[in-house]
């Protein structure tokens, strides 16, 4: 499958982490969108996470103008592990029903069940909750114009929009890729050494920090969310068997 790299102009250093990684790959550079330009951001959008996500939007177009039935994603700042060039030179180990397949972990606790057996000892498992990061992932082509469709109003950062809290609320089957085969720089011990990229995520904690009427108006919101949430959280438990887990890396 055709890989896609978001990658500003300006980030000459990470496209040639990125190129070396990918060595025998074929890739297609998308040229990202610069928040540093401040890009309107609506819906509570800061304008780095609205640059993120119009790169990702326009990553979907380019594959949709394509004939593939799927395709790879990649952010710059990642590290890739063995066996990421067996993952996208066949995609025959993709669910069938799959809008979204991630392939990197936020080495959070996620929500997964349904595994199934893949390549290199690794599984793909239904996910049931959000994981952070949108830096790794396969999209299918209906995936493409389901995420297309969420984000045409701009209102969640990349990764909330393709890995969101529910995701069969909004009629999306998302799979995780266990154990992950990327993880982003910023991540990594300091005891791996290698490239330490910034990343968005800081300035997202930053954002956490908003004016007091925002963060109020958000935790009322969260509130009033929060039952039907549990509720959702049970029937993955008890209905489809999900377990509570972190992704490890391999």
């Amino acid at each position: 499958m055709m890989v896609y790299l978001i990658n500003l102009d300006r980030h000459t250093d990470r496209l040639a982490h990125m190129r070396a990684q990918l060595a025998g790959i074929a890739f297609e550079r998308i040229v990202a969108v610069d928040g540093s330009q401040k890009p309107k951001a609506d819906g509570g959008l800061t304008p780095s996470e609205l640059a993120c996500l119009l790169s990702h939007r326009n990553a979907w177009r380019r594959f949709l103008d394509s004939p593939d039935a799927q395709a790879c994603f990649l952010e710059d700042d990642l590290h890739l592990k063995n066996g990421f060039a067996a993952l996208v030179r066949d995609g025959s180990w993709i669910p069938e029903d799959a809008h979204s397949v991630k392939l990197d972990t936020y080495l959070q606790r996620v929500r997964l069940a349904d595994r199934r057996p893949v390549l290199d000892g690794r599984e793909v498992a239904s996910l049931y909750s959000r994981h952070e990061s949108s830096a790794a992932y396969v999209l299918t082509r209906p995936g493409a114009v389901r995420y297309l469709e969420l984000t045409s109003i701009p209102s969640l950062p990349a990764d909330y929009a393709l890995f969101p809290k529910n995701p069969w609320r909004l009629g999306l089957r998302v799979y995780q890729l266990a154990p992950a085969v990327a993880i982003q720089d910023h991540l990594r011990s300091p005891e791996e050494g290698g490239l330490v990229f910034p990343t968005a995520m800081v300035e997202r904690e930053a954002r956490a920090r908003r004016p007091l009427l925002a963060r109020l108006h958000r935790e009322g919101v969260r509130l009033l969310t929060q039952t039907a949430d549990l509720v959702q959280a049970a029937y993955a438990r008890i209905a489809l068997r999900a377990e509570t887990t972190t992704v490890g890396l391999k």
